[in-house]
């Protein structure tokens, strides 16, 4: 690269939306400025122009970002952009706006992610330029990806980078508590599934598919990308069966196919839920799938019945009943993992109310056990009954009368 100013440019990249936002601009001006004044010495030290020194610790934060090998799936990245572009359209940081831990962590995996692909894309487009010999795109386009990669670092690799823990400290110190978007504690005041029925048959307006889609939903625990790929319900002697088909499946993940059986605990619970279903089954012949837009209706009717409630805090819900009655494994099946430590993240066998008598779960891939979870309740009164039969048989063994051996004549 050819010896420049890069200030005195205006990046083409500008109009590509590849320039800061003016809010993190200002926030960080003096770490820019600083970082700026050490690349020219840098590029003084080296008798390099500044661009290849600022070229330089573009690739240093690029090789430190890529250390920790994430390759999310199209999903996540889809996902990724949207956060990373409402929060760059607003000049925010994931710290800024984040409610609770999760949600940060969240945020700053979207942005970190989005941000190391758009550094790497500048970073080749000034390449480009450079072979093309177009002087000032290189110019443009080295500064914008070092620039990026300044405020990059300062947020994601610094020692002083910004944590969850300062947002907390601050809070707490201003006797504020942040409102907590979790779907686990959602999931353990979640209404029980006649509860919500009877919340969504008096809100006006309100039609029975979105009533069907919601029991569904509270009864069963799936995943909202499960139920727009279609369910079957059967109606049992005194309960209903779903037959579903897996998200999140691969050749090594998931579960391609698993049966669910409930029964209703008592009317006030689940009851009244059971009995719509059946009657909908009945009326319908049980073939069932939800269109994005029905999920979004009925991710809306449920936070309208209570706040916070969703489909997925009724998957907690359910899993904690699963834990509660089935061993790991069943529990395992019933959320359709093919590992028996996935359910680790969902729902407490202690917080389990009951609202849903969960009878079996069957799945089309057996579940691979781990020896990583700790013993349930129940695994551990068998160890300590094993080891006490095993010491008793010991103790019965060495306190068995000796049988006395008569001593040998002396010929």
């Amino acid at each position: 690269m050819k010896s420049h100013n890069p200030q005195a440019s205006t990046p083409p990249t500008q109009n590509l939306g590849a320039g800061l936002p003016a809010e993190l601009r200002a926030r960080y001006a003096d770490t820019l400025a600083q970082a700026q004044a050490v690349a020219q010495a840098e590029g003084l030290r080296l008798r390099v122009p500044v661009g290849v020194a600022q070229d330089r610790a573009i690739r240093a934060v690029l090789d430190e970002a890529g250390a920790t090998g994430a390759n999310p799936s199209p999903a996540s990245r889809s996902a990724y952009g949207r956060d990373h572009a409402r929060l760059w359209a607003a000049g925010a940081t994931p710290l800024d706006v984040a409610s609770t831990r999760a949600h940060f962590d969240r945020l700053r995996s979207a942005c970190r992610w989005v941000e190391t692909q758009e550094i790497a894309r500048l970073r080749a487009l000034a390449e480009a330029a450079r072979k093309a010999k177009d002087t000032d795109a290189m110019r443009a386009y080295t500064l914008a990806a070092f620039e990026r990669a300044t405020v990059f670092r300062a947020l994601y690799l610094a020692p002083d980078r910004p944590t969850w823990a300062h947002k907390a400290a601050a809070l707490r110190a201003a006797g504020q508590r942040p409102a907590s978007k979790s779907k686990r504690q959602a999931g353990r005041r979640a209404l029980s599934p006649d509860r919500l029925l009877v919340a969504l048959a008096r809100q006006p307006g309100r039609c029975t598919r979105v009533e069907a889609l919601a029991c569904v939903f509270a009864l069963f625990g799936i995943r909202p990308a499960e139920l727009v790929r279609g369910v079957v319900l059967e109606n049992t002697a005194t309960g209903l069966r779903l037959a579903v088909a897996g998200a999140k499946v691969d050749a090594a993940r998931g579960q391609p196919l698993r049966v669910l059986d409930v029964e209703p605990t008592r009317r006030g619970l689940s009851g009244l839920a059971v009995a719509f279903l059946r009657a909908y089954v009945d009326d319908t012949g049980g073939d069932l799938a939800a269109t994005p837009t029905d999920v979004v209706a009925v991710r809306r009717a449920m936070r309208q019945a209570q706040p916070g409630l969703s489909p997925y805090a009724y998957r907690h819900a359910r899993a904690g009943d699963a834990k509660a009655t089935q061993s790991r494994t069943g529990a395992a099946a019933w959320l359709g993992h093919a590992n028996d430590r996935s359910q680790q993240g969902y729902g407490h066998a202690r917080s389990a109310r009951g609202a849903v008598t969960i009878k079996a779960a069957a799945a089309s891939r057996p579940v691979r056990q781990t020896k990583t979870l700790p013993p349930t309740l129940a695994e551990r009164f068998a160890q300590v009954a094993t080891r006490l039969a095993a010491r008793t048989s010991l103790q019965t063994a060495n306190n068995a009368p000796t049988r006395r051996r008569s001593p040998r004549p002396r010929w």
